[in-house]
């Protein structure tokens, strides 16, 4: 809902007279809240936050549906479009700890709430010592209830600045340690592919650099076969006329782990991302995610 205010407001400032009617829509992901995304197996797959939202722009219901860009789907279904709108924010995740203790200074075995793979690998190989424990629901019960459930909760920072949470911020994690999910930060809209008038209105709030990144980012997570469970961190960052991309993988134990960066000019971004798809497959990227992958289907 906050996001959806916030492209809400974007739109209001291209077109003052616009006026927009808000629906809510109880999406797949809202309805099993209480098992762990990994485990959720083809539902995973299908895009559980986005589905029930494509589904009401297809029908016509609603002219536009909006969510967080790393949510939408790689392959959409035939008849729709999503892009990225806004600048994006801010791309770390971060702690929230009832001690009040950044990561390095955490208890030995302390517990962290978090049902992303790609966190868990990356944290652990931070810090062997570290368990973790599944988490879901949004974000205020996370950070109200189970901060004081676990020595620290992992979350993405741009949802908890959106909600006005930001003073909860225990650490925001350092890229070296954590590298975000593809597109985080982002928010995107999706809408029906003949629908000129509303591509005109999202194309006017659009962020080229921001478009460029999270375009550039999800490319080569398809590349490397992820998912919305598959353990891959991936930042894409603009400076001036230069891109750099990043890409981190780690085992679900955290004892391997291939990382890989490039940069150049932001014309060649499509063919930066490619560069650095295949150092990572080289470097057994692939493999990674697909045992990722395979264990926790499993468990």
């Amino acid at each position: 809902m906050r996001q959806t205010e916030a492209i809400v407001a974007l739109l209001r400032g291209q077109d003052a007279g616009l006026t927009c009617e808000i629906v809510e829509i109880a999406t797949h992901g809202d309805r099993f809240q209480e098992t762990p995304i990994a485990r959720l197996g083809d539902r995973a797959d299908a895009g559980i936050f986005n589905s029930a939202l494509e589904e009401a722009v297809l029908r016509g219901e609603v002219d536009l549906a909006t969510c967080s860009f790393k949510d939408v789907e790689s392959a959409l279904p035939e008849g729709l479009r999503a892009v990225s709108v806004g600048v994006r924010e801010d791309v770390h995740d971060v702690l929230v700890s009832r001690h009040n203790l950044p990561l390095e200074r955490l208890p030995r075995g302390a517990v962290l709430a978090t049902s992303s793979p790609r966190r868990i690998g990356q944290l652990a190989a931070y810090r062997s010592d570290l368990r973790f424990e599944p988490l879901r629901g949004n974000v205020t019960t996370r950070v109200e209830r189970d901060r004081e459930r676990y020595d620290g909760v992992v979350l993405a920072a741009a949802g908890l600045r959106r909600l006005g949470l930001q003073h909860r911020i225990t650490q925001t994690i350092p890229e070296e340690v954590l590298l975000p999910a593809p597109a985080q930060g982002a928010m995107g809209c999706e809408f029906a592919a003949g629908r000129g008038d509303i591509a005109g209105r999202v194309a006017a709030i659009q962020d080229a650099d921001t478009e460029l990144c999270v375009r550039a980012e999800k490319a080569l997570l398809v590349r490397l076969s992820g998912g919305c469970f598959a353990p891959v961190g991936i930042l894409a960052t603009v400076q001036g006329d230069r891109v750099e991309m990043r890409c981190r993988i780690a085992s679900l134990d955290g004892r391997r782990k291939v990382e890989e960066r490039v940069s150049g000019p932001k014309a060649s971004a499509a063919e930066l991302g490619a560069l650095l798809a295949g150092r990572v497959e080289a470097a057994g990227g692939k493999e990674l995610v697909a045992e990722a992958r395979a264990a926790l289907r499993q468990g």
